[in-house]
């Protein structure tokens, strides 16, 4: 009966660390932009942006 219980704690916790796990990679994955920075100038005439070129 005790070892029962303890491989159900000890499964209990290795769910919790795998969903855990998941839920951080979510998070580290979901990046806005992975593209490099685009830098950017000011044109006088329309003063729009656009790309340097």
């Amino acid at each position: 009966m005790k070892f029962l219980v303890l491989v159900v704690i000890l499964a209990s916790i290795l769910l919790f660390l795998r969903f855990k796990k998941k839920k951080q990679d979510k998070f580290t994955n979901n990046k806005v932009n992975n593209d490099s920075v685009i830098d950017l100038e000011k044109d006088p005439k329309t003063k729009e942006y656009k790309p340097k070129d």
